[in-house]
């Protein structure tokens, strides 16, 4: 359970436990980012509760260049063209920096439950998603504080009262803020109910009464010291042996179902029938795209395959039609050093698209289960956990209205074994081929069974696998621009604007 505390009631704390506070604080901080040590602080709370005020009390005492504030705003029109999640992805924080969020998801689940938006049937799925939001963080390494601000109704009315009684503060307070004040027994109902669905061991509620500012500063600082001193002690105990470069791990094979044996090719098409074919179906997707943009349904289409099996290609010929405005291409290779210093999934939700556009991925976030789990790149258990975070991703982009297609672009070993040879022939084409391919491609069994898994555990309604032959590069871009157009229409037909 959430943990309750209600702040010291004297007017005048000794300013001295004020100050050694604050002092133990920056010694943390600074501890914690000689450790690598990622913090999230989350800061919810009911309007006139000091948030602003205590929030920059605290972050006068630690080191400026160590953290970031995100202010969340509801009417901020822009960020909600993406799922909910997306905006708090993109601002969580680096290795050894603290991130402080000024209201966070919460509160914009709250306020659209408040504004009649959602109701409250609704709210146990985003309660849901905030949770994995969380744990995936978590598992990552980040130390998670969340704090919610409470203040007595008669007290919020009095501070409204005072600040519309000044000119320059008058501002300040909105026709919703007093909405928010005839709502407040039922606005802290719903507040206590998602407090109860969101607590976590790793990200437990810290629940602090602000009647008295001093009193309410002392209960944040030390709940925040709490939290940093716990992931201090925890990291000096149990700092990770560094693993010796090249050292693999201990392969953990599937013994599943082979999709890829289920995979029949076909002859080759006849190239003046391609060529009419392709015309005609890109035509038709110029015609749907423009429907996607009208409907504002966002589209992920995601392109993985065998090295040398024309995901390229695909990608050329489906966004020829399309309005370069329309679509962007997010090539993915290996991390740069400010992504690692993340979870894995930050860099892709950067790259997720708001509505009525179209991202088109040249390889993903399934890297995790292949190349890095094949060239041990990261620790068993990571990529074993891979799995539900990605369903959990897409879910949670599905949930928004978002069309999901994944590709696999399957070619058998003699073809790229072909295809390798006519690249290292071809002076144009000798870029393509690298030291790289020809170690992956020792390496296939391995490979193929990491796809089979892949396939296996990430094949969902709403986010489907397709797995393309393409020993006949003509058929494999006809085949995909028949899978888009599919379900293009029928994300047309279903589509449905969601509030968050």
């Amino acid at each position: 359970m959430a943990e309750e505390s209600t702040a010291p009631t004297e007017a005048k704390p000794n300013k001295s436990v004020l100050k050694e506070l604050a002092l133990k604080l920056g010694v943390l901080q600074r501890e914690a980012g000689k450790l690598g040590i990622p913090t999230l602080v989350t800061i919810e709370g009911l309007d006139a509760s000091y948030k602003g005020r205590l929030l920059n009390q605290v972050l006068l005492d630690i080191d400026s260049r160590s953290f970031k504030v995100y202010s969340t705003h509801a009417s901020h029109k822009e960020p909600r063209n993406y799922p909910l999640l997306h905006r708090f992805w993109n601002h969580t924080p680096d290795e050894g920096k603290i991130q402080f969020y000024d209201r966070g998801p919460y509160y914009l689940v709250l306020d659209s439950w408040a504004e009649g938006k959602l109701h409250e049937d609704e709210l146990t799925g985003y309660w849901e998603d905030i949770v994995n939001f969380e744990r995936q963080l978590h598992d990552s390494g980040v130390e998670i504080v969340k704090i919610f601000l409470t203040v007595p109704k008669k007290i919020q009315s009095k501070r409204f009262r005072r600040l519309e009684e000044n000119p320059k503060t008058a501002w300040r307070v909105t026709p919703k803020d007093w909405r928010r004040n005839r709502q407040y027994n039922s606005y802290l109902s719903i507040v206590k109910k998602g407090i109860k669905a969101t607590d976590r061991d790793y990200a437990k509620w810290h629940s602090v009464d602000t009647e008295h500012f001093k009193g309410a500063l002392i209960e944040v600082y030390n709940r925040i010291i709490d939290h940093l001193q716990a992931a201090v002690t925890k990291k000096k105990l149990h700092r990770p042996i560094p693993k010796k470069t090249g050292t693999p791990n201990v392969w953990i094979p599937y013994q599943g179902h082979n999709y890829l044996a289920d995979v029949k090719f076909k002859e080759p098409l006849e190239r003046q029938h391609y060529k009419a074919t392709l015309k005609e179906r890109q035509d038709t997707l110029h015609e749907l795209v423009h429907e996607i943009h009208s409907h504002q349904i966002p589209i992920v289409i995601v392109f993985c395959g065998w090295d040398a099996a024309g995901k390229g290609g695909c990608i050329k010929r489906l966004v020829q039609c399309i309005d370069p405005r329309g679509y962007d291409v997010t090539p993915i290779a290996a991390p740069s050093k400010i992504e690692l210093s993340h979870h894995y999934l930050w860099r892709f939700w950067k790259e997720m698209p708001p509505r009525g556009k179209i991202a088109v991925f040249d390889r993903s976030w399934y890297g995790r289960v292949l190349v890095e789990r094949v060239e041990s790149l990261c620790a068993n258990e990571e990529w074993q956990a891979a799995y539900q975070e990605i369903n959990e991703m897409e879910q949670h982009l599905a949930n928004f209205g978002t069309a999901i297609i994944k590709f696999w672009l399957h070619i058998d070993k003699d073809t790229q074994l072909e295809r390798f040879k006519a690249r290292e022939e071809n002076p144009l084409k000798q870029w393509k081929i690298t030291e790289e391919d020809w170690r992956n491609r020792e390496k296939w069994d391995r490979y193929e069974e990491s796809i089979n898994e892949m396939v296996d555990k990430t094949n969902t309604s709403h986010a489907p696998w397709k797995i393309i032959p393409a020993n006949c590069k003509m058929r494999a871009r006809i085949n995909v621009l028949d899978t888009v157009i599919a379900t293009l229409r029928k994300a047309i037909k279903h589509s449905r604007k969601t509030p968050l």
